[in-house]
């Protein structure tokens, strides 16, 4: 991890908040409470505890540093029983040190001085030879805790971006997919009226090049606003309504459409295509098609309903409505339904999601 970056990462603030936490507000809590509860002889000195406090996290962040993390965590248990017997041992020379250290500075009050001459007299006659102790074994086991708990959270974090990314790579290439789909299908279109030498075939090129333009332009984003998704798909429904024939009765009506609802591109396109593309293609007689889509608080709803000639079966799912079932699985696992009805002479299809807005 770079310097700069050091205290940004989220993990490394919280091993940092967790020792000032146990190492130094903890303690001077403690002392308070002593203090006020069991007062004992000699003048409470705050300024004293943060002064041991800061003085004595150093040790407990090296052994958390390079001894648990560096190898414990790295299968190196030789090197980590030897380190930690050191640091035992050395976390002892390192408190005397101190204290000694302290009574030797002249411009501490005279009262931080006495008592730290104090302590370095009773560890010098009693505890140096006894560092292997309960405390210590505890903060062995504090530390590690906190070790495992931080490597643990950066597992689930790494292993959550993994498959994050998994499903965003799958994502654009479900819409890579879509893509390459719409323009065949568009350009047959075009080609058909051309060779017919309709008048329908200029309007059909002006509708196809405003649709070209949200493809190119619009999709490749994350999100577009819904008003925008549903101007496409009107487009196209208009489009439809060029090629076919007068007596199939096409109507597309939407309700509470706003700018604040985001929805990803094209997510609701191959379910209109479906029913232009398998439902009403090889209908000559007369028909419908009918799209409505409706916008409630953060619910949107589609109905799609279609004829389909008596003698012409629907279709298994074509390569756009697999992706368009793919997606809404990885965009909004448990936040749609989708019901289909595919009858012998009709076909309906509900989809509701609960959409995001632009707040």
């Amino acid at each position: 991890m770079e310097s700069g970056n050091y205290f940004k990462d989220k993990y490394t603030r919280i091993e940092i908040a967790f020792f000032i936490t146990y190492y130094l507000l903890f303690p001077v809590l403690t002392a308070i409470e002593v203090h006020i509860f069991e007062p004992y002889p000699g003048k409470f000195n705050i300024g004293e505890n943060l002064l041991y406090g800061i003085i004595g996290m150093v040790p407990p962040w090296i052994c958390y540093k390079i001894v648990i993390k560096g190898y414990l965590f790295n299968k190196k248990y030789l090197k980590f029983f030897l380190s930690f017997i050191l640091y035992l041992a050395l976390s002892k020379y390192y408190d005397i040190g101190i204290y000694l250290l302290i009574s030797k500075i002249s411009f501490l009050p005279a009262d931080v001085i006495e008592q730290a001459a104090r302590s370095y007299s009773i560890n010098i006659k009693y505890n140096l030879g006894h560092f292997v102790s309960v405390y210590m074994l505890r903060e062995l086991i504090v530390l590690s805790a906190l070790a495992y708990f931080i490597r643990s959270a950066r597992q689930d974090k790494q292993i959550g971006d993994l498959k994050e990314q998994q499903l965003q790579s799958e994502l654009n290439y479900l819409k890579v997919q879509l893509q390459p789909h719409f323009f065949f299908n568009t350009l047959n279109n075009i080609y058909a009226l051309t060779l017919q030498r309709s008048e329908k075939a200029a309007p059909l090129v002006a509708k196809h090049s405003e649709m070209m333009r949200y493809i190119l332009y619009e999709s490749s984003q994350n999100t577009v606003s819904l008003k925008k998704e549903i101007g496409f798909l009107r487009n196209y429904v208009e489009v439809e309504a060029l090629r076919h024939s007068d007596k199939i009765d096409i109507s597309f009506d939407t309700q509470g459409i706003n700018e604040l609802v985001l929805i990803e591109p094209l997510l609701l396109l191959p379910f209109v295509e479906n029913t232009f593309k398998h439902g009403i293609r090889e209908e000559t007689s007369e028909g419908y098609v009918h799209v409505i889509i409706s916008l409630v608080e953060n619910e949107l709803f589609m109905e799609i309903s279609n004829s389909k000639p008596a003698m012409v079966k629907q279709e298994t799912k074509g390569i756009g409505l697999q992706n368009a079932a793919r997606r809404l699985d990885i965009l909004y696992p448990d936040r749609y339904k989708l019901d289909v009805k595919n009858n012998d002479d009709s076909y309906e299809l509900r989809l509701t999601l609960i959409v995001k807005t632009d707040d």
